[in-house]
């Protein structure tokens, strides 16, 4: 079974996500061993998580995010309105179109 390759852009976006864990980790004064008691995972988990190890699960990510009480900066995250590509390729399908029903006429 072959090994998957991420997108650099997927890798370089962990990264980022594992560093600003690690700020906020750091600005609170927390150990990673303090992070990983409360988030319930393991002292590695969160080292990997920090390094952006495209092996830490997205729960857990999710869970730092949580404990850390910055919860509400992943409001936007793949936000529907957000979607350009989705919003674009719904409207081509729309028809282009519309025929309106003609009234039937009621014969009494």
């Amino acid at each position: 079974m072959g090994h998957y390759k991420y997108p650099e852009e997927v890798n370089k976006q962990l990264r980022i996500l594992g560093e600003r864990i690690q700020t906020a980790r750091v600005r609170r004064r927390w150990s990673k061993e303090e992070l990983a008691t409360r988030t319930g995972v393991e002292r590695r988990t969160i080292s990997r998580l920090e390094q952006g190890s495209t092996g830490v699960a997205l729960g857990i990510f999710l869970s730092c995010m949580w404990v850390l009480d910055l919860w509400k900066t992943l409001e936007g995250l793949a936000a529907p309105e957000a979607d350009k590509t989705g919003i674009y390729l719904e409207k081509k399908r729309q028809p282009k179109h519309v025929h309106q029903e003609k009234e039937k006429e009621l014969d009494f």
